[in-house]
């Protein structure tokens, strides 16, 4: 509420907070911590798959270590894959 009170344009939230945040607030949600199904947590505790993130209705993803760690393209066909 208070984002949307600001006139925020976006906001950065947890993917766990997705859902409760698109209740009230309509703009774009971007989200960090996304990570594929397989690919361990790391140092994070709240994450979510790129899949689950936008069926939750963020409009951006932060996506790091799940494409940097490893072979870059094989590791952006899979998110490509998970997304179809």
């Amino acid at each position: 509420r208070l984002a949307n009170k600001a006139k925020l344009d976006a906001i950065v939230c947890s993917p766990n907070e997705i859902k409760i945040v698109r209740k009230v607030f309509k703009k774009e949600i971007i989200t960090p911590g996304i990570r594929l199904i397989n690919d361990k947590k790391g140092d994070q505790k709240r994450v979510m798959s790129p899949k689950a993130a936008f069926q939750n209705g963020a409009t951006s993803l932060v996506i790091g270590r799940s494409i940097t760690i490893g072979n870059i393209k094989h590791n952006i066909k899979k998110i490509t894959e998970e997304l179809k």
